[in-house]
């Protein structure tokens, strides 16, 4: 019967360490979907900010044919709008930026969090297994 226990013992950390093993797999799963979403994120970043800028040069096109019917091309006003428009893309591009590297920075992090989880489940999967090997090796001295 002694065997049978320290047998059972093996098992028991066999089942532990791929527990751990398992749960490490898991959340390097994760890492690698977080990093898609952050690269994900990042497209969708430059693709904003090229959209403000195809807008701005859109308006400027448009605002700089309705002064030229008006016959105020060379007017300081449409100049005085153009570097309107010009600050007003310029502070939304920057606001975008800062937000899409403020999104890709936390999914980077989360990205880390989940590998070291994995790392730590599979750390403690191992101890737990060899407490459990070393207590049924105890169990099966003493039985002896």
């Amino acid at each position: 019967f002694a065997i049978l226990g320290f047998a059972g013992s093996l098992l028991s950390a066999s089942a532990t360490i791929a527990r751990g093993k398992e749960i490490k797999r898991q959340k390097e799963m994760e890492a690698a979907q977080l990093e898609q979403e952050r690269v994900q994120r990042k497209i969708q970043t430059m693709e904003a900010h090229n959209d403000i800028l195809d807008q701005l040069d859109e308006a400027e096109e448009v605002n700089e044919a309705q002064f030229a019917f008006m016959n105020r091309d060379d007017d300081r006003s449409l100049k005085a709008f153009k570097d309107s428009q010009k600050s007003l893309a310029s502070s939304d591009i920057k606001r975008l930026d800062f937000q899409g590297l403020a999104q890709m920075e936390q999914l980077r992090l989360r990205r880390l969090g989940a590998l070291r989880a994995g790392d730590a489940a599979l750390r403690a999967s191992q101890v737990s297994a060899l407490s459990t090997i070393v207590g049924g090796a105890g169990d099966f001295y003493r039985s002896m």
